[in-house]
């Protein structure tokens, strides 16, 4: 009885260490807008989509208050992406030479630019006359296309002819214009109009 008694309290303790451990520290790679950050010694950036290493994280590494904090993260292994911010767990030795567990936070703003689509690029148009429709900015799952329809004969009633990806759109996400306030365009648009 007693024996049982400790397997289940020994289990019960590595299970909680192990729940505690996946909440404390995060992975060597997180994943934000397309792009994936590795923590491994340092803090690199590549592309999601093609793979290729992207600048924007070249030294100084700073910190929210703008410190440059490049030359810490020397013995980072794990990496969580909070809003503009990665938060890295460093393994720093202390005065003894003995390693530590910190984190340090680098500021990665300039790595998640939200892209702006000029309106003119999604503005649909039709020629009557040739029975064409032109759609430019389809959402079609996590895609963007350019649909193509022709008027069948006189009637209102038209048709899928041709859809290709809308390469303007690429990289877009749909809550790049979630914090946009247009409170103010509203309202000054609002006063040019009673004029």
């Amino acid at each position: 009885m007693k024996f049982s008694r400790r397997i289940v309290l020994s289990t019960s303790l590595i299970v909680t260490l192990l729940c505690v451990n996946s909440i404390v520290f995060g992975d060597s790679i997180a994943i934000k807008d397309d792009q994936i950050f590795i923590a491994d010694k340092g803090l690199t950036v590549k592309n999601l989509l093609t793979g290729q290493s992207n600048q924007c994280l070249t030294p100084p590494l700073l910190d929210p208050n703008g410190n440059d904090v490049t030359s810490l993260l020397s013995t980072a292994t794990d990496v969580v992406i909070k809003r503009n911010f990665a938060v890295v767990t460093t393994h720093p030795a202390n005065d003894q030479g003995n390693t530590t567990t910190d984190t340090v936070i680098v500021d990665i703003a300039k790595c998640l630019e939200k892209k702006t689509i000029p309106v003119k690029e999604c503005i649909s148009t039709v020629d009557m006359d040739k029975g064409v429709l032109t759609i430019p900015c389809v959402k079609f799952n996590d895609n963007y296309l350019t649909v193509n329809m022709d008027r069948r004969g006189n009637s209102s009633n038209w048709e899928v002819t041709f859809l290709k990806d809308n390469t303007t759109m690429t990289g877009y996400k749909l809550e790049d214009d979630e914090s946009d306030d247009d409170s103010n365009d509203s309202n000054s648009q609002n006063k040019a109009v009673k004029k």
